[in-house]
């Protein structure tokens, strides 16, 4: 029988002291680290080779410091280091969000690195906590120093007070950091740049913008000079807020500040913001400064800068942006590929979004958001070929999938370009194959349906919906009230209109005044204004469709005067009134006979910059006029309208036609009949109506010319719709 073999001898100390040295992974190193402690218990492996592993253990891969800090109590001589390698150590756990892992260390810093926690110590524990959001932990190991909760008692430091500051400012408990940083100073410390930016930015980004921007004026009375750091926080403020002249007095502040110079992370913020806010000027402007400046851009720059540059549809700008990303070497992300398809998409420029498509390095970095750029963009140029073509392309890439935003994009796009059934067959398809579908992918196939006047098919769409877990919003209801109004189903839209205050869906003031529109032209104008008070008791302010639905309504109504009143209220609300809506109130004078109130109103009309009168406004007046006996009048507007370079309608013809004939002045009215045919215009059925109304014999008049003009009209009266007022 063969002798057992024994175990082979472990590498000699050298060999295993050289492995840790060497060893490019430091989780691999600290496994040698294991096995030399644990096969020669004896001996004790250098200090600095230890601190020299846990530097980079805390460096890159925090998550295997406790093992490390495992071995060494079992280290026969166990080594002692200062307190700055336990904030090594500490300052890593707080960094990779490890907070009780931090607090274990610090308990037993004095077994296991041979030091006792000073302040700084403490600090970063306490770092560690506000990092990781753990603020209860946070306040009550702040509160615990004073008291010696840890074995001793220390006195805070100003870093101290900083951290605090930023864990108040970023739970949004901006007063209660006002109040701390007040008392500083009485505590008898004096606080420093970092102090006012931490608080500025928590001001600034909880919407106290102006005390951020007093206590960055406070700075210098107090020897404090401004970084960099404490002008990004002021200027990300500023433009979160949208406030675009404040920020570029910050900028210029800071342009002519000796002691204080632009970084990159201002250059950033300053492009972001600008972007965001359409200065694209002043972002082309901030770039040529950087530039000049030697600053060089980083990914993030270039890519803030090519979407803005896109965004303002100047997408040769961006691409020349690119080129010079590209020449800098830096690593192009799928989110600057995203942005420069956006820009040729918006730009209408969708066969050079195409070949930038098929470029060779992109295809390795294209996300579903990619794909649902690109097909909004096809869809917004009408090439609903290619945007189906693309879907399928999507479907065979096995690196993405279809999410409800493709669905949505799909749905959506396919409705507007009119292919509403296929839109239809895509939701049902996705809706039975279990895909997640959004309120946008329902509420675009509802609204093409109502538009269509489907509402059947919209309503089971809805009622699918909601048996889907689907939340309806504001728009779904919208699209239905609308739906069924503009089908005169209107018992159905206040249906709806009751299903969405019940599905805990407030209405909108698109939801009132759809339905009080509604309400009105189906002769329901006690309901409307019923409605009408309801929308004020909500807190909606009627604008002026809800004033123009009102007025029309209680015209029809021949309540004149209740009209008027309304008028009032438009006048007293300060609202812009637009043309529309004084022709309602000048044709509903007019029906009532009141045509001088009716020539006064137009008469303001014409003293207005924005409110001309238009052909409406004429037409309506003139048929007033001539109605009610004010010839000379009706005239007068006839003139007014070639005056003003106005080109006279059918209507027009017809409403003139007619007054001349009812006041016996029939040839004029034959002679503009002539009049009209020559400038091409065809007569309408009622047209024709008012002349046989007013004798047969008027007709005989007209010749030959009226027998061919009844041929034209006989081969388009089905396209011609009559009169109707305004």
């Amino acid at each position: 029988m063969p002798p057992a073999q024994s175990d082979p001898e472990p590498p000699p100390i050298h060999r295993l002291l050289e492995l840790i040295k060497s060893e490019p992974d430091p989780a691999t190193a600290l496994s040698h680290l294991e096995f030399l402690v644990s096969t020669r218990p004896a001996f004790p492996p250098p200090q600095p080779l230890i601190f020299h592993l846990l530097r980079r253990l805390a460096t890159s891969s925090p998550s295997h410091l406790p093992r490390l800090l495992g071995i060494l109590p079992r280290m026969r001589h166990r080594p002692r280091f200062s307190e700055s390698v336990a904030l090594v150590v500490l300052s890593a756990f707080s960094r990779a969000l490890m907070p009780d892992a931090a607090l274990a260390a610090f308990r037993d810093l004095p077994s296991l690195l041979g030091c006792n926690p000073g302040v700084r110590s403490h600090n970063a524990l306490l770092d560690a906590f506000v990092r990781a959001r753990r603020f209860s932990d946070a306040d009550a190991f702040f509160a615990s120093l004073s008291h010696g909760a840890f074995g001793r008692r220390l006195a805070p430091n100003l870093q101290t007070y900083n951290i605090i500051l930023r864990s108040l400012c970023a739970r949004g408990d901006v007063d209660r950091a006002v109040s701390l940083f007040s008392s500083l100073r009485r505590r008898g410390v004096a606080p420093d740049r970092v102090t006012y930016s931490t608080l500025m930015s928590g001001l600034a980004k909880h919407g106290q913008l102006e005390n951020a921007l007093d206590l960055f004026d406070e700075m210098p009375n107090y020897g404090v000079q401004a970084d960099a750091v404490c002008y990004n926080a002021l200027l990300s403020g500023c433009f979160k807020n949208g406030k675009f002249k404040k920020a570029m007095r910050v900028w210029e502040q800071l342009v002519k500040d000796p002691g204080a110079t632009p970084n990159l992370a201002t250059y950033n913020v300053m492009l972001d913001g600008l972007c965001k806010l359409g200065r694209f000027k002043e972002a082309g402007d901030v770039w040529s400064r950087m530039v000049a400046n030697n600053h060089q851009p980083d990914t993030i720059t270039y890519g803030i800068f090519i979407h803005g540059l896109c965004r303002s549809r100047d997408v040769d700008g961006a691409t020349r942006v690119y080129s010079e990303m590209v020449k800098a070497g830096l690593v192009l992300d799928v989110a600057v590929y995203n942005s420069l398809i956006f820009g040729f998409c918006e730009a209408g420029r969708t066969g050079e979004a195409w070949k930038f498509w098929d470029t060779s390095g992109f295809s390795g970095v294209r996300n579903i958001t990619t794909y649902n750029v690109m097909m909004k963009g096809l869809f917004n140029c009408g090439m609903v070929n290619e945007a189906i073509e693309l879907l399928a392309h999507l479907e065979n890439d096995a690196s993405c999938s279809p999410d409800k935003v493709t669905f949505g994009t799909l749905i959506h796009g396919l409705c507007e370009n009119g292919f509403a059934n296929k839109a239809f067959e895509i939701l049902e398809d996705a809706r039975n194959s279990g895909k997640e579908l959004d309120v946008f992918s329902y509420s675009s196939m509802i609204n093409r349906f109502c538009k269509d006047g489907r509402t059947d098919e919209a309503n089971k769409i809805y009622e699918n919906m909601v048996k889907d877990g689907c939340k309806p919003n504001s728009h779904v209801y919208n699209a239905l009230i609308n739906g069924y109004c503009r089908a005169c189903k209107i018992s159905d839209a206040v249906k709806i209109y009751n299903e969405m205050a019940g599905n805990g869906c407030s209405p909108t003031v698109i939801s009132y005044n759809t339905l009080i529109d509604g309400l009105c032209k189906d002769q329901k104008y006690q309901e409307a204004l019923s409605l009408t008070k309801e929308m004020v008791e909500r807190g909606f302010a009627p604008d002026i469709r809800t004033y123009g639905s009102l007025i029309r309504g209680l015209c029809q109504d021949k309540k004149i005067d209740a009209a008027l009143g309304v008028w009032n209220e438009v006048l007293d609300a300060g609202l812009q009134i637009d043309v529309m809506v004084h022709n309602i109130l000048i044709h509903g004078l007019c029906s009532a006979g009141k045509g001088d109130e009716a020539f006064r109103l137009y008469s303001e009309m014409k003293e207005k910059k924005n409110c001309s009168p238009n052909l409406v406004t004429y037409n309506t007046l003139m048929d007033g006029f001539y109605e009610i006996g004010y010839i000379d009048k009706a005239e007068s507007l006839w003139t007014a309208i070639l005056d003003n370079g106005l080109k006279p309608d059918i209507v027009t013809y017809n409403t003139r036609i007619k007054g001349l004939c009812s006041c016996n002045r029939t040839p004029e009215g034959v002679v503009l009949f002539d009049e009209m045919l020559a400038t091409g215009i065809i007569p309408t059925v009622v047209t024709w109506g008012i002349l046989v109304e007013l004798g047969i014999g008027i007709l005989g008049e007209l010749g030959q010319e009226a027998d061919t003009s009844v041929v034209q009209l006989d081969g388009t009266a089905e396209n011609i719709e009559p009169h109707k007022a305004p």
